[in-house]
């Protein structure tokens, strides 16, 4: 005990007890008292009777915090230049992140204790803005991140906030939500960087906040056009993800591209020359969350006729394509590799093709909630992951061989998006997807990608695994 005493904080990086363990108790005891509340009988009632209870005033008392937060911070190294990890520091990071969790709070209580209003469709994204625009605009200014990706940000942000006038659905769609998110974790990445990591120049944030940008941009986009087009879109872009790993792979594989225009940004020039299988590895896992939402886009508004031939284009192209030569190029582009990246191409053009029939003799028109053999995203992730891992041929072989065997089989496994991710806790989720953002943040470092491929293939196994259509989930898809 005495040795735990002396020596925990030492052995214990000071972002866990500083930051990411208080964070997640605000967190834990957010979701607990709501859930208690809402199993309380009678608790509805004395919800909507308290004023700073409702979600349109949760929503308002947001409008200042982002300049709260960003003076609280500035504050510490006003009084403490030079110095890291002042408590005006931390108190900048807690306020920012007790005011993001109010976030979820106000949608919870809107829902579960018939609190929802019209006004709260605009108030909550305006305050979601006016939380997120201040650090953002902060950081730009300090020349942490770019000024112009911010104004660019702000820019669509804005022009979608003005489109809310003219439109009839006035929530955030599914692009505002994960707008806001990333541009809320490229402040976490920032803050952890400047705060615990001064000496190390992180680049991931910079790819969360053109993200952002991209998002912002789809969010406006996608308020004014057909509804039936999001899942064709969807599909567009997890197409485009699969087409530029393609391409990354074969122009650095064959050729030595001149990229001397690059000379003012070299870690992007090193990103590209020594990490290009990592860029492409990584296409491929920004094209899983697209295909995650374009079925589901796809059921909400419909679709054009053939989208559904669309989407397995893109997933064949960017699940079957771009891995395959992941795999290639991971056995040094040998007969053996070519060998294993056809097999992997063509059980996942089969396992598509299969799919599409199997729907149409079933008379299927929506999505399904169990498949007939392992869904290609899955296979992609496991396959793509164990071969850039530094562990023997013969594993990575076997794999990729035993996960080919999987996508043509008729074992039986359930839809990820649709069944279990539902599913999960809500705590839950934001404990894994944090674990998993660490991993991202510390194996996108020089000399850490082991971390990140590690990561990407124990959660891919981990559905391997538990994705299998057990006894005890019978009921659990039946719902």
């Amino acid at each position: 005990m005495q040795f735990i005493d002396m020596h925990f904080f030492d052995l214990v990086p000071s972002v866990v007890y500083k930051s990411v363990i208080p964070i997640m108790l605000m967190f834990a005891l957010e979701r607990y008292i709501l859930f208690k509340m809402s199993r309380t009988p009678g608790a509805t009632k004395w919800v909507q009777s308290k004023f700073w209870l409702h979600p349109n005033f949760i929503s308002r008392c947001r409008y200042p915090m982002g300049v709260v937060s960003v003076l609280l911070y500035h504050m510490g190294i006003v009084l403490y230049p030079g110095e890291t990890e002042t408590i005006w520091q931390h108190a900048g990071i807690l306020c920012f992140a007790f005011w993001m969790i109010t976030d979820i709070t106000d949608g919870t209580i809107a829902r579960h204790f018939d609190l929802h209003s019209v006004e709260g469709e605009s108030i909550d994204p305006l305050s979601d803005k006016l939380l997120i625009f201040p650090p953002l605009l902060y950081f730009a200014y300090v020349d942490v991140i770019p000024m112009l990706a911010v104004i660019v940000f702000l820019f669509f942000d804005i022009i979608g906030t003005i489109s809310r006038r003219f439109i009839t659905n006035k929530a955030a769609n599914l692009f505002g939500k994960s707008k806001t998110f990333l541009a809320a974790l490229t402040l976490v990445l920032i803050t952890m960087q400047q705060v615990y990591y001064p000496e190390n120049h992180w680049v991931i944030y910079v790819a969360t906040l053109n993200g952002a940008v991209f998002l912002s941009f789809c969010s406006m986009f996608f308020k004014v056009i057909p509804n039936y087009w999001y899942a064709n879109i969807l599909s567009l872009m997890n197409l485009v993800c699969g087409l530029c790993g393609i391409s990354l792979i074969l122009v650095f594989s064959f050729f030595n591209p001149d990229i001397s225009f690059l000379n003012d940004y070299p870690w992007i020039q090193r990103l590209l020359k020594a990490r290009y299988l990592e860029l492409a590895f990584s296409l491929v896992f920004l094209g899983q969350f697209l295909d995650m939402f374009d079925g589901r886009a796809a059921d909400k508004w419909g679709s054009t006729p053939k989208g559904e031939l669309f989407d397995d284009l893109a997933d064949g192209t960017n699940f079957g394509g771009t891995i395959a030569l992941v795999i290639w190029a991971a056995f040094n582009q040998s007969i053996l590799g070519i060998s294993l990246a056809l097999l992997h191409f063509i059980c996942t053009v089969f396992r598509l093709y299969r799919f599409i029939i199997n729907k149409r003799k079933a008379g299927v028109e929506s999505g399904v909630q169990i498949f007939s053999g392992l869904p290609s995203p899955a296979a992609a992730l496991v396959s793509g992951s164990v071969v850039l891992l530094e562990i023997s041929q013969y594993i990575k072989l076997g794999f990729v061989i035993m996960i080919a065997a999987l996508m043509v089989s008729k074992i039986k496994y359930i839809h990820f998006g649709r069944v279990i991710l539902p599913a999960i806790p809500k705590l839950i989720k934001v404990v894994i997807l944090s674990f998993i953002i660490m991993a991202a943040l510390f194996g996108s470092m020089p000399g850490n990608s082991q971390i990140l491929f590690w990561t990407v293939f124990l959660v891919s196994f981990a559905y391997l695994v538990l994705g299998y259509n057990w006894k005890f989930y019978r009921e659990l898809v039946s719902k």
